[in-house]
């Protein structure tokens, strides 16, 4: 049984790639308390200290393995938020510093400022593929019934992480059923909006129905029946990886925490 969990957990899906690497051995407790401490550091560093979190984060992701795939999602996401930052906060906002280059008008702060968030988001979201890429949402959900926490946070915690891959299979049944049915989705920008609602009706009708299936199959279950459930086959952990993560949320607060303190 536990060779069959094992295999399943090693299986692709959408953001996890199945690997051997330190992160991928490491206790999904570890991982979360890793990603903290890079988010909560991201928050408090200035511009260089969160590029610096982000380039760190791009770094491990490559020796682990998962630098292309993470990396991709990263651009993919960025490039469209700093397009936006520079045009707003460096075009549009009204400031004092206004300076012309050609025919525009452009900001420093703002763009000072711009750059401060996006390399803020860049480092948050890295550190965040980081643990996708690398955690199974299944082992995630044991590792938390390990240490007893209460199978509905568990499972609210991981579930959606669980639910992205099926609900993109299902995304794409519909869509391969529509274009059967005569749906063109390779027109102008305009012909694949007025498509979308037939895309996306069914889906929600669908995953809306599947809330209650869902609903049914725990309660059968006796999903929330105890408030500790026994884990067969959890994720390994050791003394050190326990004093590593007392240490790293340690850190965490300590830097949320520190600053906050200090402007009072």
């Amino acid at each position: 049984m536990a060779s069959a969990a094992k295999n399943k957990a090693s299986k692709p899906s959408l953001l996890y790639s199945a690997g051997n690497s330190f992160l991928h051995k490491a206790n999904p407790l570890t991982s979360l308390c890793l990603l903290l401490w890079m988010i909560s550091a991201a928050i408090v560093l200035p511009t260089a200290g969160s590029a610096t979190v982000a380039l760190a984060a791009i770094l491990v992701a490559l020796v682990t393995g998962v630098g292309r795939r993470a990396v991709k999602r990263l651009l993919m996401t960025m490039v469209p938020i700093g397009v936006a930052l520079v045009v707003v906060h460096g075009l549009l906002i009204d400031r004092q510093d206004f300076a012309a280059l050609g025919p525009l008008q452009v900001s420093t702060t703002g763009l000072d400022y711009a750059l401060r968030v996006f390399m803020r988001v860049a480092a948050m979201l890295m550190a965040t593929l980081l643990f996708v890429t690398t955690t199974h949402p299944s082992e995630m959900l044991k590792a938390l019934d390990q240490r007893g926490v209460p199978p509905g946070v568990g499972y609210l915690i991981a579930s959606p992480l669980l639910l992205i891959e099926p609900f993109t299979e299902r995304a794409h049944a519909i869509r391969d059923a529509q274009r059967v049915r005569g749906l063109d989705l390779t027109g102008s920008w305009k012909a694949r909006a007025k498509a979308l609602p037939v895309l996306l009706v069914p889906l929600i009708t669908l995953a809306l129905s599947d809330l209650d299936h869902r609903a049914s199959i725990l309660s059968g279950r006796a999903f929330r029946a105890h408030n500790r459930r026994t884990v067969i086959n959890a994720p390994p952990d050791s003394t050190f990886q326990i004093w590593l993560r007392r240490l790293l949320l340690t850190l965490a607060v300590l830097q949320l925490g520190l600053p906050l303190l200090w402007r009072l």
